[in-house]
C-alpha cells in the first residue's frame, strides 16, 4: 500500500504550525511548488471529480502520496487531490506551514530506562537511556509543532516504574502510548528497527512502523504484539518502538546523529497524522 497522504500549505485554512522536510528527494514529506495561476482541488483522483478549492501559484504542497500523477491531501477534513504535473520540487529544504492535524490528539512518550536503570549499553559506550532521552525530546518537540498535546514520562535522566509510567497514561484522556527504546544482542552484526504492540495498538504500530521505514535507514524488523508491562497494562493503543541496535557499532553511529533523530521524529509525526486521519 502507498504510504501517506499530502499536507500542502493553503491561504487562511491553515493552523501555522511549522515542520521541517527535506525536498531533496521524492519520499513523504517532499515539499513543492505549483507552478500555474489556478490548480484545482478536486474530492477524488479523476479530471471530472467535484471541485472543492484551489490553489494558486506560488503556494507549496508537501507529498506524502502519488497515485497515477495525482497528489493526495487534506482539506476542510477530508481527503482531495491535485495534479503533480503542474507541481515543481523545492530545491531546498525549507519550513513550511502546515495544519495542526494533530490538534485535540493526547500523545504519551514514553522514554524508557532513566536514572539507576541505564539500559544497554552500546558498542561505543553510549547508554541507552541517554540516546532515549534525546530522541523522546525530539519526538516531543516535532509533535507538539504539528498541534499535539504531548505528555513524557520523564523529561530528564530519573527513574520511573513501570506502574507509574502506565498510571501517567491512563490518568490522561490518552490518544497513544509510545514508549521509546533501543535494542542490544550479543552478535554485534544484527541490527534494524521493530515495533512491538498491545491489544488495541496493531494498526498504530503499522503506521508507525511504515512511516519509520519509509524516513529511517535501517532494516525494517517488522511489528510484533508484546507482552511489555506499559503494553499490556495500558487501556488506549501503546506501542514500544525499538530504534535500533547500539550493539552494532556502525548502526550506533547512525543512531547518534541529529539528522537520524530527526527523520525518527518526523516519521513518528507522519505515522500519527495517517493513523488518526486514515
Amino acid at each position: 500500500m502507498n504510504y501517506i497522504k499530502l499536507i500542502f500549505c493553503f491561504s487562511a485554512f491553515l493552523i501555522p504550525i511549522f515542520l521541517f522536510y527535506s525536498a531533496s528527494s521524492a519520499h513523504p514529506g517532499q515539499t513543492f511548488e505549483v507552478n500555474v495561476d489556478w490548480l484545482p482541488i478536486l474530492k477524488s483522483p479523476t479530471d471530472s471529480a467535484e471541485i472543492v478549492g484551489n490553489l494558486k501559484r506560488g503556494d507549496k504542497v508537501t507529498a506524502f502520496k502519488e497515485q497515477a500523477g495525482w497528489l493526495q491531501t487534506y482539506y476542510q477534513g477530508r481527503e482531495v487531490w491535485v495534479l503533480s504535473k503542474h507541481l515543481l520540487p523545492m530545491e531546498e529544504q525549507e519550513t513550511f506551514l502546515i495544519e495542526g492535524l494533530l490538534v485535540g490528539y493526547t500523545i504519551i512518550i514514553d522514554p524508557g530506562h532513566g536514572g539507576k536503570d541505564p539500559g544497554a549499553i552500546g558498542s561505543n559506550g553510549v547508554l541507552e537511556k541517554d540516546l532515549i532521552l534525546n530522541s523522546s525530546l525530539k519526538i516531543a518537540e516535532t509533535l507538539r509543532q504539528a498541534g499535539a498535546n504531548v505528555i513524557l514520562t520523564r523529561e530528564d535522566d530519573s527513574f520511573v516504574s513501570l506502574k507509574n509510567r502506565v498510571l501517567i497514561g491512563n490518568k490522561h484522556n490518552t490518544s497513544a502510548f509510545i514508549s521509546i527504546h533501543y535494542n542490544a544482542f550479543s552478535e554485534s552484526y544484527v541490527g534494524g528497527f521493530s515495533t512491538f504492540y498491545n491489544q488495541s495498538g496493531k494498526d498504530l504500530a503499522h503506521h508507525i512502523q511504515t512511516a519509520l521505514a519509509a524516513e529511517i535507514p535501517l532494516r525494517n524488523r517488522g511489528i510484533s504484539p508484546g507482552s511489555f508491562t506499559v503494553l499490556h497494562e495500558s487501556n488506549f493503543p501503546a506501542i514500544l518502538l525499538e530504534l535500533g541496535f547500539i550493539t552494532n557499532a556502525s548502526e550506533v553511529a547512525t543512531l547518534q546523529t541529529e539528522s537520524y533523530q530527526e527523520q525518527v521524529a518526523r516519521a513518528i509525526t507522519i505515522g500519527l497524522i495517517e493513523y488518526f486521519w486514515d
